[in-house]
Formats: structure tokens, C-alpha cells, sequence
């Protein structure tokens, strides 16, 4: 049986981006589908020109080859067209960001985005959300490269929870797999990400001043990674009780606000985009079940790419979600 699609708005992926400025927050904007514009993956040449390397888009290809494979049923999950697809403008250097997001039987959200900004900026993300009927752990995954020397590896398990039987039923087992990974062993900065929240102790974390971890270790680990979370809803069994699904929709709205103010990547999307598509793009996309979400005056949470900033949220916007 096909699964509902969000909205029956639909309309075809133009390369060229909409315009910025012609859209409000208030207006209605046709939605996209993704399974179309994914066939043109992979890339075959960076934005920035033929020297440039696209360093992820094995892990998005991949991604996408092996969720079509192991669900049949994946269908697209529309989203707002300007949200999908977008270039830097004139006067900044070029890059491009392209984003595509579907759904299953077993998760309600699969998320992919890729950034190409040539050397200066290589970033792919992932999220995967299961259906709330399973409480087990969201799949984050987030790659990024700034310049040659800064490359930098996040992909977790992403506990609901911080309870102990929880933890021991989704987060230790990948214990075996973290292991085999020694550079992959690192820990996280704090400044940005509270490990007491939604990240568990056997994520994997690596900073290299090199992009050769990225296909001799990373891709490994992360094509191991992603088959145990597969496995893992395999046996999952659902929890279809009223209170149950509340209780982990909560759950997910809680992980949806947490990344939405946390992520330093708004402070990416600011500089090559603007602010106010930053902000759409988190908190209508990204992390859709966040409320509020704002990028501060004083500047967005992360910064320009490399250059992190302290400053804490202090506007407030409201952001259509």
C-alpha cells in the first residue's frame, strides 16, 4: 500500500534557484518532490569548477542506493521548492546546497543534504527519524570539510533518552563496531553539543587536518553504522498505544528544538544564503518540528565556515513550521 504523501501540491524542480526575496514566511510556495532530482546524483563536477572535489557524495549515493533498496516502498516526502535547492548569488563565491527528503512505512522522515562550495566548504548531512510507533534512536549523520586541513566526522545513534536500560538497548551494541575505529574515537566540543542530551558515548567523532580518513576509515564505519540501525528496526516492534506514540512525538520535538538552536550550521547556511533563508531552511526543513527558531542578531550560531561564534540567541523570530 502507498503511504499518504504530505500534500498533493506539487510542482517540478527548476535548477534555477527561486529567488530569495520573493517568498514570505506567510505565502504559500509550491512543494517539490526529490526522487527526480536524485537521479542526478552523483555529481559530477563541483560548482566551484573540474579541480574541486566533491568529498561525500560517495556517502550520499550510497545512502540513498541503500534505503531504495532496503524499502521498497520509500516515497517522496514534499517540501517547500525554495527550500530544496539553492546557489550563492553574484557577489559571494559559488555554492550550491540541494536538499531531498522521503518517507517509509518504518521512518516518517529521511532527510539528505549536500553543500558544494568547491574547497571551501564539502558538507553532507542526514537525518533519519523512525515513525513515532518506535522509540528507538534517531540516525544523525553530519560530514563536513573546510578547506583541506579541517575535515571534521559526526555520525551517532541519537539517544530519545538517557536512561540506563535505553541506553543499553540501542547505544552499547555499538560498542564492537566504534571500536575497530580508533580515529574515530573522539569526543565532541561541548561548546556546541550537551552529550548529556541527544547524543550517546559510542558516536563516532573524528577531526582530521587531512581528507584521507574520509574513504579509508570513515566510509567504512559509516556504511557499518548505518547497516546496524537498519538491523536494529528490523526487530523493532511497535508501540502503536495513544501514550506511546505521544510520548515519543514529544521526544522528537524535543530533539527537533535542541538541534534547531544548537546547530552550528545555521552559521553556513548565513553566510553563502542569507539570514532569513537560514532560518527557514532549520526550522522548516532541517528540524521541522522546532518552534521559534531564530538566528541571533549578533550573528548565527556558528559563524562563517570555521570561525565559530559564542554568541548566544538573543532575537526572536518566529519561524513558520
Amino acid at each position: 500500500a502507498r503511504l499518504p504523501l504530505s500534500s498533493p501540491s506539487l510542482s517540478p524542480r527548476l535548477r534555477a534557484a527561486a529567488p530569495l526575496s520573493s517568498l514570505s514566511m506567510a505565502e504559500e510556495e509550491p512543494l517539490v518532490e526529490s526522487s527526480e532530482r536524485i537521479k542526478t546524483i552523483p555529481w559530477t563536477e563541483s560548482v566551484a569548477g573540474k579541480e574541486h572535489r566533491l568529498l561525500y557524495m560517495p556517502f550520499l549515493e550510497w545512502t540513498y542506493e541503500r534505503m531504495t533498496e532496503k524499502f521498497p516502498d520509500m516515497q517522496d516526502l514534499p517540501f517547500e521548492e525554495s527550500l530544496s535547492y539553492q546557489r550563492s548569488g553574484e557577489k559571494k563565491p559559488p555554492a550550491v546546497i540541494e536538499s531531498w527528503c522521503f518517507q517509509t512505512e518504518q521512518f516518517r522522515k529521511v532527510r539528505m543534504t549536500y553543500i558544494d562550495a568547491g574547497t571551501n566548504a564539502q558538507v553532507y548531512n542526514c537525518v533519519i527519524y523512525p515513525h513515532y510507533k518506535y522509540d528507538m534512536p534517531i540516525l544523525g549523520i553530519d560530514f563536513l570539510a573546510f578547506g583541506k586541513k579541517k575535515v571534521l566526522a559526526i555520525l551517532d545513534f541519537q539517544p530519545l533518552t538517557q536512561d540506563p536500560e535505553y541506553l543499553e538497548k540501542y547505544i552499547t551494541p555499538l560498542n564492537p563496531i566504534r571500536s575497530k575505529y580508533e580515529d574515530l574515537c573522539g569526543r565532541m566540543s561541548s561548546k556546541f553539543y550537551d552529550e548529556a542530551r541527544f547524543f550517546s558515548k559510542e558516536l563516532l567523532f573524528g577531526k582530521f587536518d587531512n581528507d584521507e580518513p574520509v574513504m579509508g576509515s570513515l566510509f567504512p564505519a559509516f556504511k557499518e553504522y548505518f547497516e546496524h540501525y537498519l538491523e536494529v528496526m528490523d526487530g523493532m516492534e511497535a508501540d502503536e498505544s495513544e501514550e506511546g506514540i505521544a510520548r515519543v512525538e514529544q521526544l522528537h520535538k524535543d530533539y527537533d528544538q535542541y538541534s534547531a538552536e544548537k546547530d552550528p550550521a545555521v552559521g553556513l547556511f548565513t553566510t553563502y544564503w542569507g539570514k532569513d533563508w537560514a532560518e527557514r531552511f532549520t526550522g522548516d526543513f532541517l528540524f521541522s518540528h522546532s518552534q521559534g527558531f531564530t538566528v541571533p542578531e549578533g550573528g548565527p550560531p556558528g559563524g562563517p565556515p570555521g570561525k565559530p561564534s559564542d554568541k548566544g540567541a538573543d532575537a526572536k523570530k518566529t519561524v513558520k513550521v
